[in-house]
């Protein structure tokens, strides 16, 4: 009786310390588990690649815009004409790239045989040299100036004697003398006219006449030919240029006017009319209220439990018996050192995991720096 009452006894006990090893163990497969952080927000900071002086800034600290508001605007008549100016040179390059393609006009084709013949006409004239008729004047009008200069030369040496005696004055002595001059001035110029009359035609002036006439020639040629594809590639080229050259300008352009990227509430203001911001510097700060979540640490023994996607909830301390749906977004690939600001309920384990749980959001009513407490299921 009394080894039935001790086998009684210790299966009792072996029962009851399985149904403990049970509970612990379904406690610790279903265990809630709480984590303190800070709620935080996405936070955007607006600036302009162009700078320059503000011309209006059209929000204020606090103030709550939607995205594409406009915040701050630059002057920017300098990049206006700049843009006129590039315009201009899209329209230049868009008309060349038409020529090219099109050829030339047939009035263009028509002055450039015009001009192909005029210049054969010199190149033949030059090789034939001065015409007999022409040589046969210059000879006449060589032969006529010197008989001119004789007689000046006669009539000459009369005054001489006559003014030696004042018979006629110093003064018409002069004249006489000026019209010998111009008389044998004339003969020479004449003898040289003709002397070059019977020499023909330089070497390198045949040279001279014959390059501008093959010149000409080869013009009239491409004229009619049209452009090559060479040339229709370069001036395709230079139109794809000039419109890169637009296409800058008004990226410059929407620089010089900010506008808000999303929703958002306006955290700081930089700036104010009449300010000159340099290229590259934060002028607006902004917190988009829809990206919020809590930082919390889990330490490296609970990690096991923390899967991106997992249920959670969110209590603040300003809101007591209000609590947040949330989900967590990231973990952490690299352990760190538990941060001194943060509390979890066991901080003897310090090697811990970053985690952040997104949180819904509804209303705005959660504010960033808010301390949290996030319950992973």
């Amino acid at each position: 009786m009394i080894k039935q009452r001790v086998r009684l006894g210790l299966g009792l006990v072996v029962a009851m310390a399985m149904l403990i090893v049970a509970i612990y163990a379904w406690r610790g497969r279903h265990r809630v588990t709480d984590y303190s952080g800070t709620v935080e927000t996405r936070e955007i900071e607006v600036g302009s690649k162009v700078g320059g002086r503000v011309t209006a800034v059209a929000v204020e600290e606090g103030q709550t815009v939607k995205s594409g508001a406009f915040l701050v605007r630059f002057e920017c008549n300098d990049l206006l004409a700049k843009r006129a100016q590039a315009e201009a040179e899209v329209e230049q390059a868009r008309a060349n790239l038409e020529r090219t393609l099109h050829g030339n006009r047939p009035e263009e084709i028509e002055e450039a045989e015009a001009s192909a013949v005029v210049q054969h006409a010199a190149f033949e004239a030059a090789q034939n040299g001065p015409r007999q008729q022409e040589i046969d004047e210059a000879r006449a009008e060589f032969e006529a100036s010197k008989a001119d200069a004789v007689n000046a030369e006669t009539s000459f040496h009369r005054m001489e004697k006559l003014v030696a005696t004042d018979v006629i004055s110093k003064l018409e002595f002069d004249n006489d003398r000026d019209k010998r001059d111009s008389a044998m001035h004339r003969a020479e110029a004449a003898q040289q006219k003709l002397a070059l009359l019977l020499a023909g035609t330089r070497h390198e002036d045949l040279q001279s006449a014959e390059a501008r006439y093959k010149q000409a020639r080869a013009a009239a040629v491409l004229a009619k030919e049209g452009s090559r594809e060479e040339d229709i590639e370069i001036a395709t080229h230079q139109l794809a240029a000039a419109r890169s050259q637009v296409d800058d300008l008004d990226v410059n352009l929407r620089e010089a006017e900010l506008t808000a990227p999303a929703d958002g509430v306006i955290e700081v203001v930089g700036t104010r009319p009449g300010d000159l911001v340099p290229a590259g510097r934060i002028v607006v700060t902004m917190l988009e209220p829809s990206q919020l979540w809590v930082k919390v640490y889990v330490p490296e023994t609970d990690l096991a439990r923390v899967r991106v996607g997992q249920n959670a909830t969110v209590n603040v301390d300003g809101m007591k018996g209000r609590t947040f749906s949330g989900r967590v977004g990231q973990i952490a690939s690299q352990a760190e050192f538990l941060p001194r600001n943060v509390q979890t309920p066991d901080d003897r384990e310090h090697q811990v995991f970053g985690v952040k749980v997104y949180v819904d959001n509804p209303g705005a009513v959660l504010k960033s720096g808010m301390s949290a407490t996030v319950r992973l299921q």
